[in-house]
């Protein structure tokens, strides 16, 4: 308690999203408002940990030529952590260095950092309360990038920082009389995967604004965000067939929807009449958006019954996506997408009209190529079918106003994966594979590789560890590289964007790739190899012309971010130094024998040895998520060039 009192005397101001929440926990429930102020500091802790990792490993601002790893035992003052290293990171221009604990070094030039956090000035040692301290640090040293774009970062950071306090004080207060491994809190709930979800309460591992609810309340965003596990009661509208656009893998569009929700078409018959009803289309619409957005902007549309509410919602929840809502188990109604006007980590999270036209076109050709290739015959990965999309388009817009409206009003139905998973596999999110909570602080990608060691008798951990992560990069890899070797399919299969079942041994089943809104497509390939684009959507940016986009695109969502993660997170278990670089050398392995594989399936060597050059070069591509932050660059990628784990010498 003490350390609570201490921790709580150093914040001496609030930011106004901090008031703000604390103000409603307090009349909401001041157990949970206590609990908040505990954990604010470390909740900033948390926020300002990704914003130093991400300075160091981009070289923003060039502060990795301004950094060195020392001893603990060289400091000159004595600080509050058990690690033996510190990263030590020098502003000239303020006259500060920053002195960060490391928690571990990691492949792509990871260096991972623990709170508490200090600042050294004038030999005086102060411990940073927040991240904007970082942050005014890194724009005096270049003052171009103190603009618009760094003061909504500064204002995103205070959000995020906020909603982390909210996030870790509810499981705090929900969690205190649990202490197993979150892997079994989550497989014994009814909904194993809508539990997983509901797990990751810290958001993105290396984003600064990972909890980022911009244009909430602390109440709307506790309502609306996965970890509370609220129930979010969709609402569908109908809307005018001449100002909508549909697209959907097999029936009419209108068809698909009103079969997966019992009664709808009946109301929807009632509102409009039956001589009406065939000129509509229906929709659904995130109670958020339906309250917030739709009566506020689409005025007219409603007055002329161009669109028209139905009285009619049912029960979903949040997934970790905060604008993906899912059923809870038995109910087996689909996961959808929807617009919310809601700036979630990098940007609003509506629904583009590209996304909702091209992800049953995207389903379609996927489905085709996993059916005909014999590479995608016996492996443990598949796609999750994008079934049917709609947005809102109305061709009497302004020029100016039409794409706002249009990815304001958007749908997208995804097939819910208890209509295909095999009978007693768990699902999870693979987020959840490195979560944790307070009270167990095994993460369950642990839990399960115990699991396997116990069920198969493998006495040592580290043997079982190479064998479970053998298994599980196995599955990614056969359907992520054959897609972007052979079709110039790049999936972005990234922790959140997969499920995973396991096995009663712990060992994987499959791995399902879903959320075709970021990936990208070498256009002039997939047509080669006879798959046709000329129906995708005019502003269609999945499709490029540019091969490094779309190599970047594959490999960091696949291998830098899914199973980098994973790895970081196995080589913290483990006592073993060796563990990681043993994991990096079996992918490698494994990678060179697919690509022999997709060979022996092509003619064009000349792609597999461009690609393979790529692959296995001794520096590759990372994706600086921070630094397009600062520059204003949410539509373009920045990358730097990192050590590449995977290297393999020509000579080898």
């Amino acid at each position: 308690m003490n350390s609570i009192k201490k921790d709580i005397a150093l914040i001496e101001n609030l930011t106004n999203d901090e008031s703000q929440a604390l103000s409603y926990l307090n009349t909401h429930n001041p157990k949970w408002a206590h609990y908040f102020k505990s954990i604010l500091l470390q909740s900033r802790d948390k926020i300002t940990q990704r914003l130093i990792t991400s300075l160091h490993r981009e070289n923003l601002v060039n502060r990795r030529d301004y950094s060195e790893v020392i001893d603990a035992q060289t400091l000159p003052f004595t600080i509050e952590s058990d690690h033996t290293e510190i990263l030590k990171i020098a502003f000239p221009q303020s006259q500060k260095t920053l002195y960060a604990p490391i928690s571990g070094h990691h492949a792509f030039d990871r260096i991972d950092v623990e709170g508490p956090f200090y600042f050294e000035n004038h030999n005086k040692i102060q411990r940073i309360l927040h991240p904007n301290e970082v942050l005014d640090c890194i724009l005096t040293e270049a003052p171009h990038l103190d603009n618009a774009a760094s003061a909504q970062f500064k204002e995103d950071m205070n959000n995020s920082s906020a909603n982390m306090a909210i996030a870790l004080s509810y499981q705090t207060l929900t969690l205190e009389a649990q202490d197993a491994p979150i892997f079994d809190l989550s497989a014994s709930a009814s909904d194993s995967y809508l539990a997983s979800e509901q797990s990751v309460v810290e958001g993105h591992p290396l984003h600064p604004g990972a909890k980022l609810r911009k244009g909430m309340t602390p109440e709307t965003s506790i309502a609306y965000s996965s970890e509370f596990a609220n129930t979010v009661k969709m609402k569908f509208i109908l809307i005018h067939e001449n100002i909508a656009k549909v697209q959907a893998i097999d029936k009419s569009y209108n068809a698909l929807v009103y079969d997966q929700f019992e009664g709808l078409y009946d109301i929807a018959q009632q509102t409009v009449g039956h001589e009406q009803i065939n000129n509509y289309y229906v929709m659904a619409v995130h109670p958020w958006q339906f309250q917030a957005v739709l009566f506020q902007d689409y005025g007219t549309e409603l007055e002329t019954q161009q669109i028209v509410p139905l009285n009619y919602e049912i029960d979903y929840f949040a997934g970790l996506s905060f604008r993906t809502l899912m059923p809870i188990y038995p109910e087996r109604l689909p996961h959808i997408k929807l617009s919310t006007n809601v700036h979630i980590t990098g940007e609003i999270r509506t629904l583009s009209e590209q996304t909702t036209i091209n992800g049953p076109q995207v389903t379609q050709i996927l489905n085709d190529i996993q059916e005909k290739d014999a590479l995608f015959k016996n492996i443990n990965a598949a796609t999750i079918d994008e079934m049917a999309g709609i947005h809102f388009y109305n061709p009497e817009d302004t020029a100016s106003l039409q794409p706002k409206k249009s990815a304001q009003l958007g749908t997208l139905f995804r097939e819910n994966i208890y209509n295909f998973i095999a009978p007693n596999t768990i699902p999870m999110i693979p987020s959840s594979l490195v979560s944790r909570y307070s009270n167990n602080l095994e993460a369950p990608i642990v839990t399960l590789i115990k699991k396997y060691a116990a069920t198969q008798q493998i006495d040592c951990y580290e043997t079982a560890t190479l064998t479970w992560i053998k298994s599980y990069s196995q599955a990614l890899i056969d359907i992520v590289l054959p897609l972007y070797t052979k079709y110039g399919i790049a999936l972005e299969a990234h922790l959140q964007n997969s499920i995973a079942t396991f096995n009663e041994s712990g060992l994987i089943h499959t791995l399902y790739i879903r959320d075709f809104e970021g990936l990208r497509i070498d256009n002039a390939y997939l047509n080669k190899m006879g798959y046709q684009t000329t129906t995708f959507h005019e502003k269609s940016l999945i499709l490029t012309d540019s091969a490094q986009t779309v190599f970047n695109k594959v490999f960091y969502s696949s291998i830098q971010n899914h199973l980098g993660e994973l790895i970081a997170t196995i080589a913290e278990s483990s006592e073993q130094e060796s563990l990681e670089t043993q994991i990096w050398t079996m992918i490698r392995e494994l990678l060179v024998e697919k690509l022999d594989e997709i060979a022996a399936t092509m003619d064009d060597s000349d792609r597999i040895q461009q690609i393979a050059n790529t692959l296995f070069a001794a520096k590759i591509d990372y994706k600086c998520v921070t630094t397009m932050r600062l520059e204003d660059e949410a539509d373009y990628y920045t990358y730097i060039q990192v050590d590449n784990p995977l290297y393999l010498d020509s000579n080898h």
